[in-house]
């Protein structure tokens, strides 16, 4: 059996190459794509040419990137993660999935993925394809929140308005939040906010950190929530949130940061900043606490916004034009916010 696979091929260059497509071993799973995500953050990063793997190596025992012992990946690459799909075969020993299941998989683009059966996130009765689609968004928002902590009736400002931040703004208003202050440079994605949620609406270009010392009566926030992955708005978080506050710092940030100010209000106004990585949940949470218990909620929040996440998708493309897509995503254009490879399209 043939099959389509998408390429990173160098920075910014994508191909897609047909191949052969191998049947799945005891404990695997034949998948043929339905639709699958661009995701505007790590992904991004992985197709600029600007994630750390693309020039160091990570041991796995010291968790240490070091550029001695070479990269970790090389082109040609493939890379997504976001990928809804059908079971399409099964292989030996498999009973928790059936041919035609709907499951999510973190597999790189392309028609078609062979996977361990014990990999995918079924979706069940989901009742539109492209929402499964959010599924990582969905965790990484919620995750988070666990992270931050946040008590009922804090003041939140979530800074960067894509899929993630507009999640973000929907659980802050579920989560009792009694202000939410949304940041972004785009007035369409600030309206979408408005929607969810936001109790205050603020473009970048004012001075984020002194109005919202004005809504505040001058304490600043409890947290700052920073996704949009941009190191100007890492340090407008520093400068915006208030004395003993929390920053969430849940993009990964490409490039370099030679910009960054820690000299003013970071040291003298005793910010925690907090990488929030969607591998493990908040330790303080305690040991009833799993990523999988995470992963259980983060499901049952899809069902709950699902309008929200179908109106989130503003631009689809075949597997073929798939490099379009990127090319609006790497260019920030103003009208996007989740860009699909729509696999029933030809």
């Amino acid at each position: 059996m043939r099959t389509r696979s998408l390429y990173f091929t160098g920075p910014r260059v994508t191909t897609i190459e047909e191949e052969d497509l191998r049947t799945p071993s005891q404990g695997e799973v034949q998948l043929t794509s339905v639709v699958s995500g661009l995701s505007a953050g790590t992904e991004l990063n992985v197709y600029r040419g600007l994630a750390p793997q693309w020039r160091q190596t990570m041991d796995p025992k010291t968790r240490l990137f070091s550029s001695a012992n070479g990269s970790s990946w090389t082109w040609p690459a493939r890379y997504g993660y976001a990928m809804v799909a059908r079971v399409t075969a099964l292989g030996e020993g498999v009973t928790t999935l059936k041919e035609g299941d709907l499951v999510y998989s973190y597999s790189p683009h392309g028609d078609h993925a062979v996977v361990a059966a014990n990999a995918v996130v079924p979706l069940g009765d989901l009742p539109d394809p492209e929402i499964g689609v959010f599924t990582a968004n969905m965790n990484t928002a919620y995750n988070g929140l666990l992270d931050a902590n946040i008590p009922l009736g804090a003041d939140v400002v979530v800074m960067g308005l894509g899929v993630i931040g507009q999640i973000i703004v929907r659980l802050l208003k579920r989560n009792g939040a009694r202000r939410i202050i949304a940041v972004d440079g785009v007035a369409s994605r600030r309206a979408v906010a408005d929607k969810g949620g936001a109790t205050h609406l603020l473009d970048p270009a004012d001075d984020v950190a002194e109005t919202v010392r004005g809504i505040t009566d001058g304490r600043g926030a409890d947290v700052v929530i920073e996704v949009s992955g941009a190191a100007p708005a890492l340090n407008s978080a520093i400068r915006t949130v208030g004395f003993n506050g929390t920053v969430i710092a849940l993009s990964w940030y490409g490039g370099s940061f030679e910009s960054l100010s820690l000299s003013g209000e970071f040291h003298h106004n005793r910010p925690r900043i907090i990488s929030s990585q969607v591998g493990e949940v908040n330790p303080f949470l305690g040991p009833l606490w799993s990523t999988g218990r995470r992963s259980e909620i983060a499901q049952e929040f899809l069902q709950t916004y699902a309008d929200d996440l179908k109106g989130f998708v503003t631009h689809r493309f075949p597997l073929a034009k798939a490099s379009e897509g990127y090319q609006l995503v790497d260019n920030n254009a103003a009208d996007i916010m989740q860009v699909l490879i729509d696999y029933r399209m030809n």
